[in-house]
């Protein structure tokens, strides 16, 4: 199909496409098949006019992984108003980022740099990345109040246990299936948040 240049559509539709457009090539073939060129050829643009919008690979990655982490920082809060108990909302907090991971893993490949989704941007430097942190840190705080050392230790304890076992299930999702995953990281996240008193 020849490419066309299309009137103008609204800037925030247009950007909403693209993005859209690169996650489902992302979903379908993975990170490594996703080019500003074939963005274009999928939507019908002409390659300068998604680069008005994304001057590079680099750019449109660093933004889907600001929208994940964003979207993490909304169900955190989320979370934070539905429960009072600290540890109810610890382990409520696990199970989204499991969900997240799990329903949308080309957005959650992008937020780690996973499977061909890198983003030059070092994960722990992003300022999205950073307001989850400390939505974490302040709720394991709250019920162990105890020194920034040891809650920045506590908290590096939870990533990993939850990062770490999220990535193992999509590792071995052709090995184990997502609901067998599921009911261990429910039950080692169950244990390390009980743990932590």
């Amino acid at each position: 199909m020849e490419t066309i240049e299309r009137k103008p559509r609204s800037r925030e539709q247009a950007r909403s496409g693209i993005l859209k457009t690169a996650k489902t090539i992302a979903r379908r073939e993975g990170w490594q098949a996703v080019s500003i060129r074939k963005i274009a050829d999928a939507i019908e643009y002409s390659a300068p006019i998604v680069y008005e919008y994304f001057d590079s690979k680099d750019v449109l990655l660093d933004e889907i992984r600001n929208e994940g982490f964003r979207h993490l920082a909304q169900e955190y809060e989320r979370i934070l108003k539905l429960y009072r108990d600290p540890e109810k909302r610890l382990y409520e907090i696990s199970l989204v980022q499991w969900e997240f991971a799990r329903h949308q893993p080309e957005i959650y490949q992008v937020m780690y740099n996973l499977d061909g989704a890198y983003c030059t941007l070092p994960v722990y430097q992003s300022e999205a990345m950073q307001a989850v942190s400390r939505i974490v840190r302040e709720i394991i705080f709250s019920f162990i109040p105890k020194a920034e050392e040891s809650i920045k230790r506590l908290y590096f304890q939870w990533w990993s246990v939850s990062h770490g076992t999220i990535m193992l299930a999509m590792l071995l999702k052709n090995e184990q299936s997502l609901d067998q995953s599921e009911q261990i990281y429910r039950e080692t996240m169950r244990r390390f948040v009980r743990d932590l008193r």
